[in-house]
């Protein structure tokens, strides 16, 4: 199965926030995105994923954007960081739990004009 996010994925710095307390919690700006991102699962696909329930996925994550300055150097964006809430909103649109999840893999992929995220999910044997 294949799902095309069509926004740019903040950095999970930029999307969670902390209180007086030390406590993490989601920013307005994070749950809208969420949102949006969850509208845009449903309009791609509109039935039940339960045959991906309860078995070992393989998921890989394909993240579309400039990833270089004006001087063509590399920029400093830790991909990592996208993966977290990404995945998570994912996962819940579809009502699967991440925990299945047994493979993983994450790309930068150049793109000028273009910013968004590609993910494939495939059951493994």
């Amino acid at each position: 199965m294949k799902i095309t996010i069509p926004v740019k994925t903040p950095s999970v710095n930029h999307l969670y926030g902390h209180n007086h307390f030390g406590a993490t919690y989601l920013k307005t700006e994070a749950k809208k995105l969420r949102q949006e991102i969850q509208e845009a699962i449903n309009k791609q696909f509109g039935f039940s994923f339960e045959e991906l329930k309860n078995v070992k996925l393989k998921v890989n994550v394909d993240i579309y954007e400039n990833w270089f300055t004006k001087d063509r150097n590399v920029k400093r964006i830790d991909i990592g960081n996208r993966e977290k809430f990404l995945i998570d909103t994912v996962f819940e649109s579809l009502g699967l739990d991440d925990k299945f999840i047994f493979e993983h893999t994450m790309r930068k992929v150049q793109s000028d004009t273009d910013e968004r995220a590609e993910i494939d999910i495939d059951i493994l044997p």
